[in-house]
């Protein structure tokens, strides 16, 4: 069985969280010790309050889904070199 885990952080330092007035910038951490600079989109959060050039979560869905596609192509082809041995 996989076991996956990810940590959010995200700092509030001195920024007016009650107006609204905040940055969504934030960071996602890994197991393996990798750590991506992550925002909600300048699409739907105007800048400052996010950071354009983080990721955003609907990025990192499209690419995970692009991700496990290609690496179904491998699988796949994996099964069928075994079939035709």
């Amino acid at each position: 069985m996989c076991v996956y885990t990810a940590t959010v952080t995200w700092r509030r330092d001195d920024q007016n969280f009650l107006e609204n007035n905040y940055s969504r910038g934030h960071e996602w951490s890994f197991d393996e010790g990798l750590t991506v600079p992550a925002s909600a989109s300048p699409d739907l959060v105007p800048l400052p309050q996010s950071v354009a050039e983080n990721v955003d979560p609907e990025e990192a869905f499209v690419v995970s889904l692009s991700s496990c596609h290609m690496l179904f192509f491998s699988f796949a082809s994996a099964a069928g070199e075994d079939r035709h041995r």
